[in-house]
């Protein structure tokens, strides 16, 4: 995710996020690395590492449990590092980043400084603020400029995006509006009937205060900013919160309404809205029609399995994913560095394969727009965890059977079964007793008599032993869903 918004960091403060991105990203467990091994990684010369080593030296000084250490044979080890500590050495390099600092002046201007006072309060002269001014626009993506310079909605999502990510509202102190932006914010959770967590609230502030921000200095949405807005119907709650907004923001009912549309189609984007409210988006017939193919679709996999699942929860789950297709402009980055699919297709196979089924019924859906760059990697996994968290591991028929039977006592054979209810989402069973229909027989005596796979562990499991297990287990699953798929074309061929 870090990569969409690099433009942002002054080049030598990316340099120390990379420095502690490479120890974060070794895969070896060695935290211990050469002069020259980071120098190549980073392309960068000796003396330019120094000065790296030395940045990161303080910042790691200010950060509890991080330790940098140097060796008399050009060598460093770094200790102590967690992805949070990461994200807070990000958010540090962003928030003193001149770049970033810029790219707030410009599009929100929350100090309300003019050029001339942002250069001095910076301690920048005019040329120096131009050029970086300059360069970062240069390095923001082309097609994200010409969008921004077309459309103030598009404007308003990608600023809500950028200080989002570097938690901008989070270290300062401006209470600008922080009154009439809450108010706003408590209204519309009202109304909406939304019962937000406390990320969700987050993006609720930094939302509506990049909106408050924007029309504060004179932006406003135009006829133009509408094809990225979902259409709505003019129903009762609609007009509550277009009354209220043209009370307290907007100059006009048109602009209200506009309000209205971008923030209801954000609700869409980020899947918040309740799906008795996103009644109120035009066309929602076609979202119910679309969850109800994906619904047959699932009872077709399933078989007689489906009785196990919550038919109200799941679909609920489906609209508010399809709903998203009612937004006339893909907008939503969420799983971007996530494009790789193979973790979850080998472990969960029946899963990723019905997720993909699901993915399928949308991209073929005639009513719905064509699927954007990056959604098909959005939709995969919304539908893939929607699965996971509606549709009992049970309800799929690669279900791996386990037999445990230990001679140290019942004791700690219980002890192991409890352990395995840590692998619960690959779907697997604990049988009381060894029988043919037993997949995996875990036990610390080898047992010759039983024909498929054993595994003998002589001593409590460690970590490796746990990984090892999993592994068998993924196989095991994985020609299981063969033989099952393989059975289905052969049913299909004779029928």
């Amino acid at each position: 995710m870090l990569q969409s918004f690099v433009p942002f960091l002054d080049k030598e403060r990316y340099l120390i996020i990379r420095f502690f991105e490479f120890f974060l990203n070794k895969v070896s467990k060695n935290t211990t690395i050469s002069f020259s091994e980071l120098q190549d990684n980073l392309e960068i010369s000796s003396y330019n590492l120094q000065k790296v080593l030395s940045t990161a030296q303080n910042l790691c000084s200010q950060i509890s449990g991080l330790k940098l250490e140097q060796a008399q044979d050009k060598k460093i080890t770094l200790t102590g590092l967690t992805t949070l500590k990461l994200k807070k050495i990000i958010l540090y390099e962003a928030h003193h980043s001149l770049r970033f600092k810029i790219f707030i002046h410009i599009t929100l201007r929350p100090k309300g400084y003019s050029d001339t006072e942002f250069q001095q309060k910076q301690g920048i002269s005019r040329a120096t603020y131009f050029r970086i001014k300059n360069l970062l626009l240069n390095d923001i993506n082309t097609d994200i400029n010409n969008n921004m310079n077309s459309s103030e909605a598009y404007s308003r999502y990608y600023i809500y995006s950028v200080i989002y990510y570097f938690s901008y509202l989070d270290f300062i102190d401006d209470s600008s509006g922080k009154k009439d932006i809450a108010a706003s914010i408590n209204y519309i959770i009202l109304l909406l009937k939304l019962s937000p967590t406390n990320i969700q609230r987050k993006q609720h502030l930094y939302f509506v205060t990049v909106c408050y921000w924007r029309s504060k200095i004179g932006y406003k949405m135009s006829e133009n900013d509408e094809k990225y807005l979902a259409d709505l119907k003019k129903t009762p709650d609609i007009k509550k919160i277009v009354d209220y907004l043209n009370k307290v923001w907007a100059s006009s009912v048109i602009s209200a309404y506009r309000i209205t549309n971008f923030v209801l189609t954000f609700l869409v984007t980020i899947e918040e809205l309740n799906t008795d409210m996103l009644s109120n988006l035009q066309d929602y017939d076609s979202v119910e029609k679309l969850a109800h193919q994906q619904i047959a679709r699932i009872h077709q996999s399933l078989g007689e399995n489906f009785s196990q699942i919550s038919l109200f929860s799941l679909t609920n789950k489906l609209l508010k994913i399809n709903a998203k297709m009612l937004v006339p402009v893909y907008l939503d980055t969420s799983y971007d560095r996530m494009k790789d699919w193979n973790f979850y297709e080998d472990s969960y196979v029946s899963i990723a394969r019905l997720a993909k089924q699901l993915l399928q019924c949308r991209a073929d859906f005639k009513s719905a727009r064509p699927l954007g760059k990056n959604e098909n990697t959005q939709l995969y996994y919304s539908y893939l965890f929607a699965i996971f968290s509606e549709i009992p591991a049970t309800a799929f028929s690669d279900q791996v059977r386990i037999a445990v039977d230990f001679s140290q006592g019942i004791e700690y054979t219980d002890y192991i079964k409890k352990k395995l209810e840590e692998m619960a989402l690959l779907n697997i069973q604990i049988d009381r007793f060894v029988n043919p229909k037993t997949d995996i027989y875990l036990t610390n005596n080898f047992d010759p008599t039983f024909k498929n796979d054993q595994v003998v562990w002589d001593h409590p499991p460690l970590t490796k032993d746990m990984v090892n297990l999993r592994e068998l287990i993924v196989r095991v699953k994985n020609a299981k869903h063969k033989r099952t798929v393989n059975n289905d074309l052969n049913s299909d061929t004779k029928n």
